[in-house]
């Protein structure tokens, strides 16, 4: 009998449904069908590619509402937040759609433009670029529709095909999505899903021949060990990974405005997310004043049952996730932190952790690792350099943002802060879907966008043609 992996309803604490423990042999024989499965995938001209991929985007809005439901069930994202994510998925497809013809159209070179080597007058040249084969996928549970998109849409747009490994926190939604992609007009075998256990899985990328590339998104410490045994095997590869985003709050700066952002940016989904705003910089001069603003408004947050309109933060995707924020929490405090702000009551069933703003000494692990939960450090800086000095003190660089009424000044810190996306008087809790998305550091491996990714997943081909008969 095939064993099982429970998935559960974070807010409930109740298993909703299993999926397969596949073994490795299954997951190299899904494999093989997949690989098999590319070269009709590439055959699809580009046009009827674009077609399908805009008829996975109608298919996922018809079905807008249902989705958003399981997505909600699976990772506890309150319902209001699901539906737009589901939205934003199938525009992700829409725009991979268009981008076939940019990333495709090719680049005709006259070499009579160069000297050497000599008789280039009688040669041309065509820039092509082709699928790479088989794209190995693996999402995290924050984000399941919206990361798969971010990867399965340019993969398929440009010839690829996908074998997809979700997490298991978060399978259904995923798994879904797949068979509507098989239902539009893809080749049955263009894209599929494995299920199991995380390490066997990414092995089995890693050491599969058949595997040309690997998209992942998750921690950094995974991330980085799968790249290192990828490329070593010859595979090309994108990691978007960890971070630590720092939002700074300078003396100018729009305190309400910031506040808000700042509200967002950590408390967003429970700040289960790489680019929540995790770590608070705020000048001294304005520190007591804007921390009272936050701690107004986080007390009017509405923590609660995911699927009413209403919530603002449902549960942790686990318990284990919030016994570690009691733990960084402990740790804060244990090094001479306080906490100025703490939730009132939550529910006692489910995941949940209070939403929790610290006052935390430098040293804290609240500062200086990856917290995925609602608990947001504050640190007081003393003038523009030790904002930077802050900033970059961490072994990642996704996102920041600054707050000031000077452009010039965020400018010269933005220039200075190391990370993939600085924003000025907005939350780090943003991404574009086609500007490049990624980090400095241990954030990171190259970018995600729909372009960028498209290009990444095909090889260059440089075609030369002598227009001497012989």
């Amino acid at each position: 009998m095939t064993s099982e992996i429970p998935v559960y309803n974070p807010a409930t604490e109740e298993i909703i449904a299993r999926v397969p423990m596949m073994s490795r042999e299954t997951i190299r024989e899904i494999i093989g069908r997949t690989y098999d499965a590319s070269s009709e995938v590439m055959a699809i001209p580009a046009y009827k590619r674009s077609k399908l991929l805009k008829e996975v985007a109608r298919a996922l809005r018809d079905q807008s509402d249902e989705l958003a439901r399981l997505l909600t069930a699976e990772i506890g994202r309150p319902i209001r937040s699901t539906k737009l994510i589901i939205e934003r998925t199938a525009s992700i497809y829409e725009l991979a759609a268009q981008e076939i013809s940019h990333v495709f159209s090719g680049e005709f070179v006259p070499l009579d433009l160069y000297d050497y080597p000599p008789g280039n007058e009688n040669r041309i040249a065509f820039v092509v670029r082709e699928p790479v084969g088989l794209v190995g996928a693996i999402t995290p549970f924050n984000f399941p529709p919206d990361s798969m998109a971010h990867k399965v849409a340019p993969a398929l747009a440009a010839g690829n095909s996908v074998v997809i490994k979700p997490s298991s926190y978060a399978p259904l939604t995923i798994t879904r999505i797949v068979n509507i992609i098989k239902q539009t007009g893809f080749p049955q075998d263009a894209i599929n899903v494995v299920t199991g256990d995380a390490k066997e899985i990414g092995d089995e990328f890693v050491d599969n021949p058949k595997v040309s590339l690997i998209t992942f998104t998750g921690s950094s410490s995974v991330g980085l060990s799968l790249a290192g045994r990828a490329v070593a095997q010859g595979k090309k590869v994108i990691m978007e990974l960890g971070g630590s985003d720092a939002m700074i709050v300078l003396e100018d700066a729009d305190l309400s405005r910031a506040a808000q952002a700042a509200i967002i940016g950590r408390f967003d989904y429970a700040g289960q997310f790489c680019n929540a705003t995790k770590r608070l910089l705020v000048r001294d001069e304005v520190f007591d004043k804007f921390v009272g603003m936050l701690a107004d408004m986080a007390f009017n947050l509405r923590v609660g049952d995911p699927l009413r309109e209403d919530v603002d933060l449902g549960p942790l995707i686990s318990r284990d996730a919030v016994k570690l924020m009691d733990l960084f929490v402990k740790d804060a405090l244990d090094k001479g932190g306080k906490v100025l702000f703490r939730y009132k009551e939550v529910p006692s069933k489910g995941f949940y952790y209070p939403p929790t703003i610290i006052e935390a000494t430098r040293d804290a692990r609240v500062l200086r690792e990856e917290v995925f939960g609602p608990v947001l450090p504050v640190v007081r800086i003393k003038d523009d350099e030790d904002a930077v000095r802050v900033a970059n003190s961490v072994e990642y660089g996704l996102d920041a943002s600054i707050f000031t009424r000077d452009f010039a000044r965020a400018y010269r810190l933005a220039s200075k802060i190391k990370a993939g996306s600085v924003f000025i008087n907005d939350t780090t809790r943003l991404r574009f879907d086609n500007l490049p998305f990624g980090g400095y550091k241990k954030s990171g491996i190259g970018r995600e966008s729909v372009r960028d990714t498209m290009r990444e997943m095909t090889e260059t081909k440089v075609i030369i043609q002598s227009l001497i008969n012989h």
